[in-house]
C-alpha cells in the first residue's frame, strides 16, 4: 500500500445518512497542493453480512426531514417563496427551535447568498424582528460564488466553515441560488451539474455540514427542478414550492432517500415593515406564516406522467362497459396502463422488479389521492372536485361523451 494512503474514518464514528461520495471521488492531501490527490482504500469499508446492524439512530438537523451531512434542494419558480422556506428553515435551525412540530439539532447556519444585494438581509432582519431573537447563529455572506471549478471557492467555503468553529459548529450550509454558484457552467449539461454535485460533496464531507441548495424550475415546471438529472440522482431531499392563486404557498417533499416522503407544509407570505428609507417612506418585506397546504396539490413527477400514460392507454385501448359497477367514462386494463408507464419512463431502471414497485407505489399514491379507482383488472380516471356521480364516478372522462 502507498505510504500516501491514509484510513477514512467518519467523523465521530457516525454512520453517513446521506447519498454516498461517488467511487471515483478523490480528496486533496492538502491545501497548500489542491491538484494532489490519494484515493481512499475500500478494505477497511467492508461490512459483512452476518455483521451489519440495524440503524436506528438518526443524525439529523431536522427530523425526518434533513440528515446531518446531507444534500437538499429546495426548488420553485420565481416569486414562489423558496428563498423564504430556506430561511425559515435555516433560522430555526440557527435558534435550534422546533419546527413545524419536529424535533431540531441545531448549530450554526452559514447562508451563502450568491445573489447579494439587500434583500437577503431584509428578509433576516425581518425574521429576528418578528421572532424577537438575539445571539442566533446564522451567518450570511453576501457575495458571488463559483462551486463549479473545484479551484475557486469550495475550499474557500470549506475554510470558512472551519474559521466560525470557534462559536460552534456549522451544521447548514444554504447555497441560494444554484445557478448563481455555477459560474456561468451549463445546468442542463451532465459534465458541468455532474462538477456541481462533487463540488458539494467535497464540502458536506469535510464540514459534516448540511448542504442545501435553492434552485429554480425549468420552463415545463412539471418536470420539477431545471438542469441535468444528476442533480436530483445526488439529492437527498428535494423539496418543492409552489403557489395556488389564492397566495397560500406549498412546500411538498418530493424525494426523501431515507425517510417517507410526500409531506407538505402550507405557509403564506405577510408583509411586514421593517423601518423607513431616506425619503421616511416605509421598507417592507415578508415573512412566513403557517397555513394549512393548497387542495390543489400539485402532482409529484412521476404522478404526473403516471396520469399522462393512462390518457395514452385510455385513447389506444379504452372501452366502455355496462352494470352497476362500471363508470360512466373510457377504463383500460391495468396492464395497458403499467406498459405505457413503461413506455414514458416512469422508472429509470431496467430491472423488472423495480419497474413493478415503482408502478406499484405511483399507483397507490394516486388512488389515495381520488386521481384513479380500480375494479377487476381495470383502471379509470376519476376528479378531486365534485363531478361525481352517486356511486363516486366521474361520468365524463377523458375521451367520454
Amino acid at each position: 500500500m502507498p505510504d500516501d494512503f491514509i484510513p477514512y474514518e467518519p467523523e465521530d464514528g457516525r454512520d453517513r445518512p446521506c447519498a454516498p461520495i461517488e467511487a471515483d471521488q478523490r480528496f486533496p492531501m492538502g491545501q497548500n497542493d489542491p491538484l494532489e490527490f490519494r484515493r481512499l482504500p475500500m478494505l477497511g469499508e467492508i461490512e459483512w453480512f452476518d455483521d451489519l446492524k440495524p440503524a436506528l439512530t438518526s443524525h439529523y438537523i431536522v427530523k425526518g426531514l434533513l440528515d446531518s451531512a446531507a444534500m437538499s434542494v429546495i426548488y420553485g419558480p420565481s416569486n414562489s417563496g423558496k428563498t423564504f422556506f430556506a430561511l425559515d428553515l435555516a433560522y430555526h435551525v440557527a435558534s435550534d427551535q422546533e419546527w413545524r412540530g419536529r424535533r431540531v439539532n441545531g448549530g450554526i447556519v452559514l447562508y451563502l447568498a450568491a445573489e447579494g444585494g439587500n434583500g437577503i438581509a431584509n428578509r433576516i432582519v425581518a425574521l429576528r424582528d418578528h421572532h424577537g431573537a438575539s445571539s442566533v447563529d446564522l451567518a450570511l455572506r453576501r457575495a458571488g460564488l463559483d462551486l463549479l471549478n473545484p479551484n475557486a471557492d469550495v475550499q474557500r467555503v470549506i475554510d470558512l466553515s472551519a474559521s466560525l468553529a470557534g462559536r460552534g459548529k456549522v451544521v447548514l450550509i444554504v447555497v441560494d441560488t444554484l445557478s448563481r454558484v455555477l459560474a456561468g457552467g451549463d445546468e442542463n449539461g451532465p459534465v458541468d451539474m455532474t462538477a456541481f454535485v462533487k463540488n458539494v460533496d467535497r464540502i458536506r464531507a469535510e464540514t459534516g455540514a448540511h448542504v442545501m441548495v435553492v434552485h429554480h424550475t425549468g420552463k415545463d415546471a412539471a418536470k420539477g427542478a431545471r438542469g441535468h438529472s444528476s442533480l436530483r440522482a445526488a439529492t437527498d431531499t428535494e423539496i418543492e414550492i409552489t403557489a395556488d392563486e389564492s397566495g397560500t404557498r406549498t412546500a411538498t417533499v418530493q424525494k426523501q432517500r431515507d425517510h417517507q416522503g410526500g409531506d407538505t407544509f402550507g405557509f403564506t407570505l405577510s408583509s411586514v415593515e421593517i423601518g423607513t428609507d431616506q425619503d421616511g417612506d416605509p421598507v417592507r418585506t415578508c415573512i412566513i406564516v403557517d397555513a394549512e397546504p393548497s387542495k390543489a396539490r400539485k402532482l409529484t413527477v412521476r404522478q404526473r406522467t403516471a396520469l399522462d400514460a393512462l390518457d395514452d392507454a385510455l385513447q389506444a385501448h379504452g372501452e366502455h362497459k355496462s352494470g352497476k359497477d362500471w363508470p360512466n367514462c373510457p377504463i383500460v386494463l391495468v396492464d395497458h396502463w403499467r406498459t405505457s408507464c413503461n413506455r414514458r419512463g416512469l422508472c429509470e431502471s431496467d430491472l423488472p422488479d423495480t419497474r413493478k414497485k415503482a408502478f406499484q407505489r405511483v399507483r397507490n399514491d394516486m388512488q389515495e389521492k381520488g386521481l384513479v379507482a380500480f375494479f377487476d383488472s381495470y383502471v379509470w380516471r376519476t376528479a378531486d372536485g365534485t363531478d361525481r356521480d352517486k356511486a363516486g364516478h366521474v361520468p365524463f372522462g377523458p375521451g367520454g361523451r
